[in-house]
């Protein structure tokens, strides 16, 4: 809207709503941490990962986390309020946020305000609306990533776990064997991410060699 606050901005200040409310304690925080990087790998925080595994990490929290004896994410009961409320803003920026969508995309064209990604788990095609520069993305690029779809537009999340480019291939192998096995999508993202922190911990060993099906550096 001309003169308001930027589409990315409302959606980052109703994330940052949601983390403010369902954050608060602590122990539920710590354990559901635990869960995260038991499946994905853990982070430390001298690790250049740490900032965008965090990022991920509260997002997921309050967006898609199922808690214990629950049957919903802590977002859906902010949305339950502010439409009890009347809020009709709030929720319809709660909704937009538990509809989004986390997949592993290949970037496939940057362009003035809009970025082409491809789902390489789903194989869908999206462009998703970029008014801010994205230094460093290119072309060619695997991310794991979340997209969520409000007015009219699709829209990045928080969520940015970048892969080396040349794993492209092995990650779609790993894909398959899990896929075939019966595993979710979510198993895959996460069995991927945990590839990306051993990147860190084998800095001797090319990248691309760690992501590797059956490879013993890549587990």
């Amino acid at each position: 809207m001309t003169g308001g606050p930027s589409p990315p901005a409302q959606l980052d200040a109703a994330l940052d709503q949601l983390i403010e409310e369902h954050t608060g304690d602590a122990a539920a925080v710590v354990a559901a941490r635990k869960d995260y990087e038991e499946r994905r790998g853990k982070v430390h925080e001298d690790e250049d990962l740490w900032e965008r595994w965090s990022a991920a990490f509260v997002e997921w929290f309050v967006i898609e986390r199922i808690p214990p004896g629950g049957d919903l994410p802590p977002a859906a009961a902010s949305l339950r309020r502010a439409r009890a409320a009347g809020d009709d803003d709030t929720a319809t920026l709660i909704a937009a946020l538990l509809r989004s969508h986390r997949s592993l995309f290949e970037v496939r064209a940057l362009g003035e305000g809009e970025i082409g990604v491809l789902d390489l788990l789903g194989g869908g095609a999206f462009a998703v609306a970029e008014p801010r520069t994205m230094h460093g993305v290119e072309v060619g690029d695997v991310v794991e990533l979340r997209l969520i779809g409000w007015r009219d537009a699709v829209w990045f999340g928080r969520t940015f776990v970048f892969h080396p480019k040349d794993a492209r291939s092995a990650i779609l192998d790993h894909a398959r064997a899990l896929i075939d096995r019966g595993q979710s999508r979510r198993d895959v993202i996460d069995h991927v991410a945990a590839l990306r922190v051993r990147v860190n911990r084998y800095r001797h060993v090319a990248p691309a060699r760690v992501y590797e099906l059956g490879s013993k550096v890549g587990g």
